[in-house]
């Protein structure tokens, strides 16, 4: 029979050997794997900060394979300070799968108080009795589903985009009164794995709560967002409360939902993605936006794939969607604690919204706004199925044809046209989705000689920014544009600073890693072809050096993805002394500011008399002072690597 290890951290000082801390007071398996496994979760033990404590499940993969499924409350130490008590799961690989993992982050599967008294010795957990753990709360979970639409259409469309990234969700700081149900969170994270199933080509880990998403997880929900807390590989932040840019992703990751709603797989991933898309994560973005602009065209999406017949270890769809009993018994795998009460379950909050709720979170164009209704009281705030509030609610879209094509040149003088678009991105007021894809439609119309000009005008919002830049970035007009465009665009984008501050978005209506983001963009299809062109180099070198020589973390971001390891993976052709200079501000500002002493306040009422300046010092003092200075060393050093770096780069 099948069994996983169980194991039981928490605070316990001084256990009989050396050192306190986080300890394994309990355990299944041997003390020193138990201790090697508290050393590899580290921080994963801990849930710490300003917001307010609430249980969370983890999942995770050691280093040499094995599943760790993570159950963490908020206690007390001995001595009443806060603290974290963890009951983890180990299994070999093959055991504690992802379907499984997330029924059980529903559900539980031991209380607090027994987690709080547990000591010594435990014995191995059946996984048959996971599995029927897991069983119970599965039909619950699918059919909860549509409670959550909104983030998973956001983090779908996320890593439609990058399937690389570390999603980082929002959620609320405190936990509402009166919410319904367990934790929500492991439903988005279900969605999503009924979404993509192994399309992803990476493990399924996750955190249903912690206070930072600089952890090595792919999906966490965090209750604020710290500036760019870092960690590794790129994240993605997603809020559910703010509108979104419709983007092919967004249309496609609509698409999929509704069908995953509709017709829910019999297996982990959406044959759309599993077999149409096949190897589609692999690619880059251009590429992969083409298949999904493909898929979105067709005609009829594929069918549904089967039910798989044979049995599987994970636990299988389930057989109904009626929700589990209200009065489920809680679950258990340790020793029953002392005079144990009937706990009181203690969830993450993540709202949901009440279930009936028929308007799609992001609206595909091929379908029809739905009629505006009268809601009773305001969503609350950072409600992840709730959709963001906007303007659209109270005063609705104009109806259009989305299918009809956009107004003929000759119905519309290309003046008056222009014209007409200018007027329509000074516009502040926000857009919806459907109003935002005429806007595109239009300026897919115009040619890039109006488009510049209508960039030149000014006055032009965040976002109607965005989108202008956006068309004007498309990639088949990049590929066909005249040399002298090109110039003019290069012109106007380094006179406005990439449109990165001030000019661009500000932090209201976007993060500091978005705006670096679009920068970023923006300089290689716009700067980067003619950096060798000598009328551009004055300018290039003030933008370089501002952006070297910036220490906020947004420049570093904006440095990378457009100098470092561009998106389209094409190395920058830069001058040599443009090279030098990269490297000598890098330096600089790895040094620090420089100190200076501040001036005197007072004024001497007579000149000091002049004493001889005293000798200098011989070179072997000075030499003897600069190697006894840390500083001095380390920057030395730090000033070496780099001008070997500055080198290789220049004669490479």
């Amino acid at each position: 029979m099948d069994t996983v290890h169980q194991v039981v951290f928490r605070w316990d000082g001084n256990q009989g050997r050396q050192g306190t801390g986080m300890k394994a007071v309990a355990h299944s398996c041997t003390a020193e794997r138990a201790e090697e496994l508290g050393r590899e979760l580290g921080p994963l033990l801990w849930v710490s900060g300003a917001a307010a404590p609430r249980p969370s499940v983890v999942r995770t993969v050691s280093r040499d394979g094995d599943v760790m499924l993570v159950q963490r409350w908020p206690t007390t130490d001995r001595g009443g300070r806060p603290s974290t008590v963890s009951h983890v799961l180990i299994g070999a690989p093959g055991t504690l799968k992802t379907r499984q993992s997330l029924g059980l982050a529903y559900g539980g599967w031991s209380p607090r108080e027994s987690a709080e008294q547990a000591t010594g010795q435990l014995r191995p957990v059946a996984c048959a009795e996971l599995d029927a753990l897991a069983r119970r709360w599965l039909p619950e979970m699918e059919g909860r589903l549509s409670t959550v639409q909104r983030p998973l259409i956001l983090i779908a469309a996320e890593w439609l985009r990058d399937p690389a990234q570390r999603i980082s969700l929002l959620m609320e700081e405190e936990e509402p009164p009166g919410r319904p149900g367990p934790d929500p969170a492991p439903l988005v994270y279900l969605g999503l794995f009924l979404l993509f199933g192994s399309w992803l080509g990476r493990e399924w880990t996750f955190a249903t709560y912690d206070t930072v998403d600089s952890h090595p997880l792919r999906l966490m929900c965090v209750p604020r967002w710290e500036p760019d807390a870092g960690g590794p590989g790129p994240l993605a932040r997603v809020d559910v409360r703010t509108p979104v840019q419709l983007q092919v992703e967004h249309k496609a990751a609509n698409r999929l939902v509704k069908h995953l709603l509709a017709h829910p797989p019999g297996s982990p991933g959406l044959p759309q993605l599993i077999d149409g898309l096949r190897n589609a994560a692999t690619l880059d973005r251009p590429r992969r936006q083409a298949l999904l602009k493909d898929f979105l065209s067709a005609d009829r999406p594929p069918a549904p794939r089967p039910a798989a017949t044979a049995p599987q270890p994970d636990p299988g769809p389930p057989t109904g969607r009626a929700p589990a009993p209200a009065q489920a018994p809680e679950p258990t795998l340790l020793p029953p604690p002392v005079q144990e009460t009937a706990p009181v379950r203690e969830e993450p909050s993540v709202r949901e919204e009440p279930p009936g709720r028929e308007e799609p979170p992001v609206r595909d164009r091929d379908t029809p706004p739905p009629p505006v209704r009268e809601r009773d009281t305001p969503p609350p705030a950072r409600d992840l199925a709730a959709p963001p509030p906007s303007r659209e609610r109270d005063t609705p879209p104009p109806v259009r044809d989305l299918a009809a094509p956009p107004p003929s040149r000759e119905a519309s003088p290309p003046g008056l046209e222009v014209a007409s678009v200018r007027e329509e991105l000074r516009n502040p007021l926000p857009r919806n989705a459907l109003q935002r894809d005429l806007l595109k439609e239009r300026l897919r119309g115009l040619p890039d000689e109006a488009l510049l000009d209508v960039l030149r005008s000014g006055g032009l919002p965040p976002e109607p920014l965005g989108m202008l830049l956006d068309e004007l970035g498309d990639a088949r007009r990049v590929r066909e544009r005249r040399p002298q465009m090109q110039r003019d665009l290069c012109r106007e984008v380094l006179d406005n600073g990439l449109y990165f501050e001030p000019n661009g978005l500000d932090p209201e209506s976007a993060s500091r890693t978005a705006m670096a983001r679009r920068a970023a963009e923006l300089y290689l299809w716009a700067v980067a072809p003619l950096t060798r062109e000598a009328r551009f180099l004055p300018d290039l070198r003030e933008l370089l050096h501002r952006m070297c020589r910036d220490r906020h973390p947004a420049a570093g971001n904006w440095l990378r993805d457009s100098i470092i390891a561009p998106a389209n993976g094409v190395a920058p052709d830069l001058p040599a002394d443009l090279w030098q200079q990269i490297v000598r501000d890098v330096h600089q500002k790895s040094l620090g500011p420089a100190t200076t002493t501040p001036a005197a306040t007072t004024q001497p009422s007579a000149p000091a008399p002049a004493t001889a300046a005293p000798d200098p010092p011989a070179f072997g003092s000075r030499l003897s002072e600069l190697t006894n200075s840390p500083g001095c060393v380390v920057g030395t050093g730090v000033g070496v690597i780099v001008v070997l770096l500055a080198i290789v780069l220049i004669f490479a």
